[in-house]
C-alpha cells in the first residue's frame, strides 16, 4: 500500500471508528441515584420513570415472555403508566408510607449496582437491587431490577404479567418449563392464570387442586398458589405452598423474604434466621434491620449469646437506624445486661428523641423487667 493509501485509510478509521464512552462519574451517578429513591420517597414517580430506559426495559420484558400484539400495543401506549403501576403493585400493604434507603452502591465505568431497602409497617422489609447503567449523555438509567419480595426480576415479573392479561395458548406454554404439556394441561393452566390474573382466590384453588403431578411441579404454578394462599391467610395452603417453594427453590434467596414471614409466625425461628443469612449473602451487604430481625428470632429461640451478636451488628452496620439499637436494647434485657441495656435506652432518648420513663417500660413486655432495676434506676436518675 502506497503512503496515499495508509493516509486513506486512517482518515476513514478516523471518521468512521465508534465514539469512545467516557467512563461515568461514580459520585454523580450516586447522586443521580439518591434523587431517584428521594423521589419515591416523596412519592413522586418524575425522576424514576425518566431514568428507566424504555427501550431496553421493552426489549427485556418481550423476550422473555411471549406477549399477545394486542397487550404490546396497549402496553406501549401506556408505557410510563403501566411500569408505575406494577412497580407499586410489588409492595405489600402498608399503614405507613413506604421508604427506601440506599444500603450500597456502585459504579464502575458505564454499569452498576444499587441495593436499596423499603421499610413497610410491621417491620416488614423490602429489598431491590438495581441494575445500572450511564448512556451516552452520562445520565443515569434503571435497565432493572431484581424484587426480593416479589423473588424474581421486574422484567421478568412484568412480562407475567403481560401474559396473565390475554394468556394465549402459546404464551401459556411458553410460561411452561415443561414443553411438551398437552392440549388439556395447557389449557388448564391458562385458567389457572386467568383466576390468578383476577384474584379469584376460590376458582383458582379449585383449578389448583385438580391439576396433575406435572403442572404442580410448574415452578409458575408453584410461585401463584403460594401467592394466593399468603394473601387469603389460608393456613393450610400457607403451610403446603411453603414446603413446595422450599423444595423447589432450595437455597433461593429470591424467597427468603416470604419464607420469613411465613415462619416467623409459625414460630420456626432456626428457619427464619437461616433465610434471613441467605438473603443477605445474596445482597452482598450487612444490614441493619436484617440483624435486627434475626435479634427477635434468637430471643425467641432462647439463644440470648446470639441475639447480642447480631443485634452489635444492626448498630455497627446502621448506627443511625433507630429499630438497630431498639434490638440490642431488648436483647440485652432478656440476657439480664442491665448495664448493657442503659447504653441503648441513652442512644434512643439521645439520638431518636424516645422516652423510656418508668411508665413506658411498663407498656413493653420485653423491657417491663427493667423498671426496677438498680442499674435503670440510677441511669434514669441521672438523666432527670
Amino acid at each position: 500500500m502506497n503512503s496515499f493509501g495508509r493516509i486513506a485509510l486512517l482518515m476513514a478509521l478516523v471518521v468512521f471508528a465508534p465514539p469512545v464512552l467516557m467512563a461515568a462519574d461514580a459520585d454523580e451517578m450516586r447522586q443521580e441515584f439518591n434523587a431517584v429513591i428521594q423521589g419515591l420517597n416523596r412519592n413522586s414517580f418524575d425522576r424514576f420513570n425518566r431514568a428507566i430506559d424504555r427501550q431496553d426495559m421493552t426489549a427485556r420484558i418481550y423476550s422473555r415472555r411471549m406477549v399477545e400484539p394486542a397487550v404490546k400495543s396497549a402496553f406501549g401506549q401506556e408505557f410510563t403508566t403501566s411500569i408505575q403501576q406494577m412497580f407499586t403493585s410489588s409492595f405489600p400493604p402498608s399503614k405507613k408510607d413506604i421508604l427506601g434507603t440506599v444500603l450500597d452502591f456502585q459504579f464502575e465505568g458505564n454499569e452498576g449496582r444499587a441495593v436499596v431497602r423499603y421499610g413497610a409497617s410491621g417491620y416488614r422489609f423490602i429489598y431491590h437491587v438495581y441494575e445500572l447503567q450511564a448512556d451516552d449523555g452520562g445520565k443515569l438509567r434503571i435497565a432493572d431490577w431484581i424484587d426480593y419480595y416479589q423473588g424474581g426480576r421486574f422484567s421478568d415479573e412484568a412480562g407475567a404479567a403481560l401474559v396473565m392479561a390475554l394468556p394465549s395458548k402459546a404464551a401459556t406454554r411458553n410460561m411452561m418449563a415443561d414443553k411438551t404439556l398437552d392440549e388439556g394441561q395447557v389449557f388448564q393452566a391458562g385458567e389457572l392464570l386467568k383466576a390468578a390474573r383476577d384474584n379469584q382466590a376460590e376458582r383458582f384453588f379449585q383449578i389448583y387442586d385438580d391439576l396433575d403431578e406435572t403442572l404442580l411441579a410448574e415452578k409458575v404454578v408453584i410461585r401463584l398458589h403460594w401467592q394466593l394462599a399468603l394473601s387469603e391467610r389460608d393456613g393450610a395452603r400457607v403451610e403446603a405452598g411453603a414446603r413446595q417453594v422450599e423444595q423447589a427453590f432450595s437455597g433461593d434467596a429470591l424467597h427468603s423474604m416470604r419464607l420469613v414471614e411465613y415462619y416467623i409466625p409459625s414460630g420456626q425461628f432456626d428457619k427464619a434466621i437461616a433465610a434471613l443469612e441467605v438473603l443477605q449473602q445474596d445482597l452482598g451487604v450487612r444490614d441493619g434491620a436484617i440483624e435486627a430481625l434475626k435479634t427477635s428470632a434468637a430471643i425467641a429461640l432462647g439463644n440470648l449469646e446470639d441475639a447480642e451478636k447480631y443485634a452489635v451488628q444492626a448498630t455497627q452496620s446502621e448506627p443511625t437506624l433507630e429499630l438497630a439499637w431498639w434490638s440490642l436494647l431488648r436483647a440485652r434485657a432478656a440476657a439480664e445486661d442491665y448495664a448493657g441495656a442503659t447504653e441503648a435506652m441513652a442512644r434512643l432518648e439521645d439520638d431518636f428523641g424516645e422516652s423510656l420513663a418508668p411508665r413506658q417500660l411498663q407498656k413493653d413486655p420485653y423491657l417491663r423487667i427493667l423498671a426496677d432495676k438498680q442499674e435503670y434506676l440510677d441511669w434514669r436518675a441521672s438523666r432527670d
